[in-house]
C-alpha cells in the first residue's frame, strides 16, 4: 500500500468511527468524499472494501448493535458510490465509442463498391473484414473496373493509418484511379495520376496500391505495384507463386516516381489471382512468423472458386477479431469457348 493509500485508510477509519457513533449527513458526505479521493488516487474497489473491513473490526464493538451494522454499511455504500459513477461513465463512454465506430464503418462501407460487376469469362470474389471496435476504421479499398477491349481493371489499395481522414482519402483515391482507367490512361499513367492526386490532398498521407489489368480474350495480366504486398497466382493444378515485378515505391512521396509495368503475364483459364492488403499477414507476423511464406503455403495445392479461395485463406490466416482491416480480391478466368 502506498503512502497516499495508507493516509486515506487512516482517514477512512477515523471517519467511519465518527459516523458509527453518530450517523448524520456530514458523515455521509465525508464517506462520499473519501470514496472520490480513493478513485483519484487509483485505489481499487477491492482495496477500499479491505480498508473498510479492517476499519469495521477496529471501530465496532465485539457484539455490534443493528444500528452500528447499518451505519457501517451506509458508510461503505456512500464511499463506493463514486466507483459506481466511474464505472457507469466508463460503460457510457464505451457505448458512445461503439456507436461512433459503427457510424465510421458505415461511412467507410459507403465509399466502397456496392457490388462487383458481372464480367463474362471472369469469376470474382471479395472479402472485407474490418478490424475490431478497438481500432479506428482504416483506408483499405478494392475495385473492379470493366474496360474496353475485353479487359478488366483490378485495384486494391491501403491508405496508411486509421481514422475518418484515412477513410475519406481512400474514397477519393478509389474514385480517382477508377476515373483514370475509364478515361483510357495507360496503367502506369493512371497510377502516376493517382499519386499526384494523393499529394494534392496534403497532410503527408501515404498509401500502397496494386493495379492489374486482365485481358480476358488474350488470357494475360499486366500489373503495376506501388509498394503493395505482391499478389499470388494459383495456377491450374494448384501451383502457387507470387506475381513479382512492376514494383515501385508507395504513393504520396514527392517527387513523382516512375511506375514500371509488369507483363503481359500469361493467365491461363483456371488460374486464380489473389490480391490482399497487409492486414492479412499481420496475425502470422505478430506471432513471429513470415506472413508471405504462410500465405503461399496456405494457397499451394488449392483448386476451387474465388469465393472458396477467400474463405480458405481467411480460415487459415485471420484471427476471430482482426487487429487491422483486411481486404481480399480474387479473380479466376474461366474458359467460355464453345465445346465441339
Amino acid at each position: 500500500m502506498t503512502t497516499v493509500h495508507r493516509d486515506l485508510a487512516d482517514e477512512y477509519r477515523a471517519a467511519l468511527l465518527g459516523y458509527v457513533a453518530a450517523p448524520d449527513e456530514m458523515g455521509r458526505a465525508r464517506a462520499y468524499e473519501l470514496g472520490h479521493r480513493a478513485v483519484e488516487a487509483g485505489m481499487g474497489l477491492i482495496e477500499l472494501v479491505g480498508v473498510h473491513r479492517v476499519a469495521v473490526d477496529e471501530v465496532v464493538a465485539e457484539t455490534p448493535s443493528r444500528a452500528q451494522v447499518a451505519a457501517a454499511m451506509d458508510f461503505l455504500t456512500e464511499s463506493l458510490s463514486t466507483f459506481e459513477m466511474a464505472q457507469r461513465g466508463y460503460r457510457e463512454a464505451q457505448e458512445r465509442a461503439a456507436v461512433a465506430h459503427d457510424i465510421a464503418l458505415t461511412l467507410q462501407r459507403s465509399l466502397l463498391p456496392a457490388e462487383l460487376p458481372a464480367i463474362p469469362g471472369v469469376e470474382r470474389a471479395v472479402r472485407y473484414l474490418p478490424a475490431g471496435p478497438q481500432v479506428e476504421v482504416g483506408g483499405d479499398w478494392y475495385d473492379v473496373v470493366p474496360l474496353d477491349g475485353d479487359r478488366v481493371g483490378l485495384v486494391l489499395g491501403d491508405v496508411m493509418g486509421h481514422g475518418i481522414r484515412q477513410a475519406a482519402v481512400m474514397g477519393q483515391m478509389r474514385l480517382g484511379v477508377r476515373a483514370y482507367l475509364l478515361e483510357g490512361h495507360a496503367m502506369d499513367d493512371a497510377v502516376g495520376r493517382t499519386d499526384a492526386l494523393l499529394l494534392s490532398l496534403g497532410g503527408t498521407q501515404t498509401a500502397t496500391m496494386v493495379v492489374g489489368v486482365v485481358d480476358v480474350g488474350a488470357a494475360t495480366l499486366r500489373l503495376v505495384n506501388a509498394g503493395h504486398p505482391p499478389p499470388v497466382l494459383v495456377e491450374p493444378g494448384g501451383g502457387a507463386r507470387f506475381v513479382l515485378g512492376g514494383h515501385g515505391r508507395l504513393l504520396g512521396l514527392p517527387p513523382p516516381a516512375e511506375r514500371p509495368v509488369l507483363g503481359p503475364v500469361p493467365l491461363p483459364p483456371g488460374s486464380c489471382l489473389l490480391m490482399y492488403t497487409d492486414g492479412l499477414l499481420e496475425g502470422e507476423e505478430r506471432a513471429g512468423g513470415d506472413g508471405l511464406d504462410r500465405l503461399l503455403a496456405t494457397v499451394a495445392g488449392f483448386e476451387g472458386t474465388p469465393d472458396e479461395l477467400c474463405d480458405h485463406v481467411i480460415a487459415a490466416l485471420v484471427d476471430d477479431v482482426p487487429g487491422d482491416d483486411i481486404c481480399l480480391l480474387a479473380v479466376r478466368l474461366v474458359d467460355c469457348r464453345p465445346r465441339g
